[in-house]
């Protein structure tokens, strides 16, 4: 309670001070996780939430689907476990999707791995007559089967943003501001492992701190591009450029590059980047 008349007092002494602006700045709650931004609308999620989101988005494309069918996938996702890989559930339900070993879905192990889970959600959707047709909450009740059918429909308009960014090759549609991850690493090769597992493709090169992706096409790229931002805060991801936008973690989201202010290497790497997604670690 003291603390709180401090923070009180204080607060009113800078306005009655006419604050400026550093002191106003000073003042504000720090931004974190990641905020997703398109032509429908925003979203926000924890850094682990956005990483996961990123990995069923991943396993979809791979697999085939298409945005609609990742937009089902985390509507049921953020229903079922809040998009967090959690090992427990509703009797012996687990994981991202809460699956039941008991009901065929896998062993454990498997359904803690959210590459699995994923694509066992998916092979699920893709055998539901019809729930091309039907609302993300339907498709989702379809697979799931749940006792709670009537919950999907608060997420779909989130999934929906978070889906277009992700897998709709939304130009810079992601910025991740600080992380939560519990375990980080800063291995170039090891995020190279896991694109490979989550993309079924291979990264085009490993070189000391710079990890590159070719994507086909430009969407291809931005949803690449969205991936990897969105692992930024678990493999120390410092930079990611691609379409001649650079983003780096901080407020600013995705920017044009200045040479004056950023130098010419940081405009040159953007400039590349419109044929390849670029990657960058801190030098160790």
């Amino acid at each position: 309670m003291r603390a709180l008349l401090a923070l009180t007092s204080l607060l009113a002494a800078l306005v009655l001070a006419g604050c400026t602006d550093e002191a106003r700045d000073a003042l504000r709650p720090s931004q974190t996780g990641c905020y997703f931004t398109t032509g429908i609308g925003e979203t926000h999620l924890t850094s682990e939430q956005a990483a996961n989101a990123a990995t069923i988005s991943a396993v979809g494309l791979r697999d085939g689907m298409d945005e609609r069918a990742v937009a089902v996938a985390i509507t049921t996702a953020m229903q079922e476990s809040e998009l967090k890989n959690v090992e427990y559930g509703h009797d012996d339900s687990l994981g991202l999707f809460q699956q039941r070993p008991s009901m065929g879905w896998g062993s454990e192990e498997e359904l803690m791995d959210p590459v699995y889970a994923s694509f066992k959600f998916y092979e699920k959707l893709r055998r539901t007559d019809g729930w091309e047709d039907m609302t993300l909450a339907e498709a989702a009740q379809a697979v799931q089967v749940s006792a709670y059918p009537d919950l999907y429909e608060q997420w779909e308009e989130d999934a929906t943003v978070i889906a277009a960014v992700f897998a709709g090759g939304k130009e810079g549609g992601i910025g991740c501001v600080k992380g939560n991850a519990p375990e980080v690493t800063a291995d170039p090769e090891l995020l190279a492992e896991a694109f490979a597992y989550h993309w079924g493709a291979e990264v085009s090169e490993v070189d000391g701190t710079t990890v590159v992706v070719d994507p086909s096409d430009a969407a291809e790229g931005w949803n690449r591009a969205a991936w990897a931002v969105a692992r930024s805060y678990d493999y120390s991801i410092t930079s990611v450029a691609y379409g001649g936008m650079v983003w780096a973690a901080g407020e600013d989201g995705w920017t044009e590059p200045n040479a004056e202010e950023d130098g010419e290497d940081a405009v040159a790497v953007a400039n590349d980047s419109h044929a390849a997604v670029i990657i960058t670690f801190a030098a160790a």
